[in-house]
């Protein structure tokens, strides 16, 4: 499957990817509403297990920050419904740059109803894919609860060695593909 890019590599890489349930493209500010709409649709502990807090939104400003290009990517993954193509939003993935060059923080949300089915597995697979052909990227980190048993099973389905939770946070290196 081929990944989504940034700006800079747009020349190279599709901005959207589409399998017969799912469009993932890049998110941009006009699709807060979507996001939001998501975070209101996600339990408790999901929401729980992506920020380690029970937010309900995001803020304008907070979503600005995450989809302008020198924060790094965020992706948004719809559901297409009906001959209008109503777009409701079922994953948000970031792959975000940290304050040490080189490397990038992956986070994924997926929603209640489209867990258990791959789709978290498929995006960190896609973003990390992303990430082996940035040049710029050579780390990615994923930080997560301790009791995220879904980003557990994720990693260890793909041999990544999961270390031992710090305060109930389980901070991990992810191996990245092969580079081309």
């Amino acid at each position: 499957m081929s990944t989504p890019s940034t700006i800079t590599r747009a020349s190279s890489m599709p901005t959207t990817t589409s399998d017969s349930l799912f469009t993932t493209r890049r998110a941009h500010l006009e699709d807060l509403g979507l996001v939001n709409a998501l975070h209101h649709a996600c339990s408790l502990d999901s929401r729980y297990a992506r920020y380690a807090t029970p937010r309900r939104e995001l803020k304008p400003s907070e979503f600005a920050r995450l989809v302008h290009p020198a924060a790094g990517d965020t992706w948004i993954t719809t559901l297409t419904d009906g001959p209008e193509s109503t777009e409701t939003a079922v994953a948000l993935t970031h792959l975000l740059k940290t304050r040490t060059a080189g490397f990038y923080e992956l986070a994924v949300l997926v929603g209640d109803p489209w867990q258990g089915q791959g789709l978290g597995a498929r995006l960190t697979d896609q973003a990390l894919a992303w990430a082996a052909e940035n040049p710029n990227c050579l780390t990615v980190t994923a930080m997560f609860g301790a009791s995220n048993r879904r980003a557990q099973r994720i990693l260890s389905r793909r041999n990544v060695t999961i270390p031992a939770a710090n305060a109930g946070v389980i901070d991990v290196t992810l191996p990245l593909p092969e580079r081309s």
